[in-house]
């Protein structure tokens, strides 16, 4: 840990001095063939409600979507997950088109999306009425418009490689001609994921510890991620979309070795047994979407669209546990878990810019219906033998109807925007086994408010304030058991209750460089998974519920700079304070409460402009939080990449190394009433990459993309 530190803040001080010898900004020129580029530093513009990270035409748009997402303002990495305010509940859109993707299936796609194509990144950390509730930040992807007809296209492969390899190839083309306009992408890829986990469990009426090492290696032979889009202009004034996108991956194989060790208070091998998992999670996310939009004038428009989503996942896995040092016999159990969600929404959009103001409304109808069968079997001689008590049918019904209006009104030094969003939902979640039904009807307004004052040429104060709304993942909401093996299970509760949090923002910035942001969050009746020990039965059971309530109060402070006209720095991170309220099952009340702290620095480095090879370094780090009522250890990453321009910039070679020292190893510790227990995770994040692109076709054509996702895929 101690080397990172140092590097970062040996860069840091040549940043500090670098930034006092640099020169005013200048604007760079390349040529490309016949035509002049102005390469820049990304700016950000920071809006009433949003932070603007503008791309179009700097060094880092030859880059992919996924790696500028990564380096917007308030985005943080870790794994391969993105976070904002320490929370991963992030709705991510393109061209305010919501994407149902999420994890490395998320990444994937954007990862295929060319940067070039890319005007700005639009971060969202309070997001105004016309966005659903759900969602704790948007980030919006902004892609050009497309207004020259002809065909390109590009086609990456790259080959990854951890403990075990990854390889993916893809494709993108656009095509424009008079009013019609098709643009697509398909991705292939294959490798191993793996994950180690070392759990310690102190069960003290046995005076016993177990100690258990499970080695996770899901193998997935092909998985394909595709986007397809087709716009037809009807005339000047209406236009007409039809889009499919979707991920699926029907061979994953996954092998679960897990031995576990029991010793006595004196640490000696009392016994010991192992446990084979043998998975296959075949799944696929398939959505569907059209849309319709008219154009009153250049400053007013009606937008209406539609979106069927069909989501399949089946998970079987058969386990079996030998004992050993002790006359236990083996056991073996086999489950079959099939769960399929279909998802409906329609929409009608609503914007005008008046004289009196810029006015937005809207409506929304979505409708889910999902299904949970899972059939438990139990190993009787040799036979598998159902187990009706431990097998359930789980059926969710969700009806969301929704609408909005805001307004807002800019003067000469003030800007203002306020809206409102009123969401009814009616749930009717239906279980067998356990015999239990949650059917029920609510109501709630979510009210927006941002003001944004201009002190000066290079001062800028804001405030905005919002309500959103977290409703729980349909999985969490079936009551049924899910074991992992004999001694372990996860059980959902299908009264889970949706939370709801309060945020507010005071940031200031100076010249659209540097910036400090003061921040609040309330959530009342968040959803936690807790991890609860059964002492007498030596069982550890992971229990999905409602706590009481959470705080978040945090600083961030950022800078963006060009030290030189060689090297870009991007700064930021700050101190927080998270606080949790427990109540258990016996009435007891827990209260906990941690500080912390995150930071990410990002120095980009332009080696050689004449050969177009540039390097970029990424640090990282997270100290000690809360995740439940347990405490998340700190982690870091410290990474480096390389990429090359080759045949006169139609190419593209890159060579990233990431988690370079393993800093992404965490410890996860239950210390509390009677739980004692602890975990260490490392998810196979120290790799290399090495990618190669090529682009072809005309250089300036893109098209309209991503049509409609909804706030519902987020819970899949």
């Amino acid at each position: 840990m101690k080397t990172p530190i140092i590097l970062l803040s040996i860069a840091l001080l040549l940043s500090s001095y670098s930034f006092a010898q640099t020169k005013p900004d200048t604007i760079k020129t390349t040529e490309l063939k016949e035509l002049s580029l102005d390469y820049k530093k990304p700016k950000i513009i920071r809006k009433a409600d949003r932070v603007e990270f503008n791309v179009e035409n700097t060094i880092l748009s030859s880059s992919n979507a996924w790696e500028i997402v990564k380096r917007s303002p308030n985005v943080q990495s870790s794994a391969d997950q993105l976070s904002i305010r320490g929370s991963q509940s992030i709705i991510v859109t393109i061209n305010d088109k919501r994407v149902s993707l999420t994890g490395d299936e998320l990444k994937a796609l954007l990862q295929s999306m060319n940067g070039t194509d890319i005007k700005s990144v639009e971060v969202i950390t309070n997001p105004p009425a016309k966005y659903d509730a759900s969602g704790s930040a948007v980030i919006n992807i902004k892609i050009k418009a497309n207004k020259t007809a002809g065909y390109k296209g590009s086609v990456t492969t790259a080959y990854e490689q951890g403990i075990y390899a990854r390889k993916n190839v893809g494709i993108s083309q656009y095509y424009k001609s008079g009013k019609f306009s098709l643009s697509g992408s398909y991705n292939f890829g294959s490798g191993v994921y793996y994950n180690k986990i070392n759990e310690v469990i102190n069960y003290p009426e046995q005076q016993q510890q177990w100690e258990n090492i499970l080695s996770r290696k899901n193998k997935r032979d092909a998985e394909h991620t595709y986007r397809f889009n087709t716009d037809y202009t009807i005339d000047s004034l209406n236009t007409l979309s039809i889009g499919i996108d979707g991920y699926i991956s029907k061979n994953n194989h996954a092998l679960y070795n897990v031995p576990t060790y029991i010793f006595t208070s004196d640490k000696e091998l009392q016994s010991y047994f192992v446990t084979k998992n043998n998975r296959l999670t075949p799944n696929s996310n398939i959505n569907y979407n059209i849309q319709y939009e008219h154009l009153f004038s250049s400053k007013e428009k009606l937008t209406a669209s539609s979106t069927y989503t069909d989501y399949r996942y089946e998970t079987t896995q058969d386990v079996k546990t030998d004992y050993f040092v002790t006359d236990t016999q083996s056991q073996r159990f086999f489950t079959d878990n099939e769960q399929h969600i279909r998802i409906f929404t329609a929409q009608m959009d609503y914007s005008g810019a008046h004289q009196w103001a810029t006015l937005e409304s809207g409506l929304k109808y979505s409708r889910v219906k999902a299904e949970n069968n899972l059939d438990f079997s139990r190993d009787v001689d040799g036979t598998l033998i159902n187990d009706p008590l431990l097998s359930n049918l789980f059926r969710y019904d969700e009806t969301v109807l929704a609408g909005y209006i805001s307004a807002g009104k800019d003067w000469k030094t003030w800007t203002v925007k306020t809206g409102l969003r009123g969401e009814l939902t009616s749930i009717d979640g239906n279980s067998v086994n356990p015999a239990q039904r949650n059917k029920q009807q609510y109501f709630n307004l979510f009210p927006t408010l941002f003001i944004q004052n201009k002190l000066s040429e290079n001062h800028q104060l804001s405030f905005s304030y919002g309500r959103r709304i977290t409703r729980p993942a349909y999985n969490y909401l079936n009551p049924s058991k899910s074991y992992f093996s004999p001694n372990s299970y996860l059980i959902g509760d299908v009264e889970l209750k949706p939370a709801l949090s309060d945020q507010l923002s005071i940031s200031y910035s100076y010249k659209s460089k540097y910036g400090a942001e003061l921040y609040y969050i309330h959530e009342k009746n968040p959803t936690s998974q807790l991890s609860i020990q059964d002492n007498e039965n030596n069982i550890l059971i992971q229990k999905v519920t409602n706590i009481p309530g959470s705080t978040y109060f945090g600083l961030t402070l950022s800078a963006s700079v060009d030290l030189a006209p060689w090297w870009s720095v991007n700064l930021q991170g700050g101190p927080s304070l998270q606080s949790s309220n427990f109540i258990f099952d016996d009435g007891s009340n827990l209260k906990k409460h941690i500080w912390g702290a995150d930071g990410n620095a990002d120095f980009q480095f332009t080696l050689s402009k004449k050969s177009g090879l540039t390097a970029d370094v990424n640090f990282m780090f997270n100290t000690s939080h809360l995740q439940g009522p347990a405490v998340a250890g700190s982690s870091s990453n410290l990474s480096l990449g390389f990429k090359k321009k080759l045949f006169a910039d139609k190419a593209e070679i890159t060579l990233s190394l990431q988690d370079i020292y393993r800093g992404q190893k965490f410890k996860v510790s239950s210390y509390y009433k009677d739980q004692s227990n602890y975990y260490t995770y490392y998810g196979d994040t120290q790799r290399f990459r090495l990618s190669f692109k090529y682009n072809f076709g005309k250089s300036t054509i893109k098209g309209r993309e991503a049509k409609q996702k909804t706030e519902e895929q987020k819970r899949l």
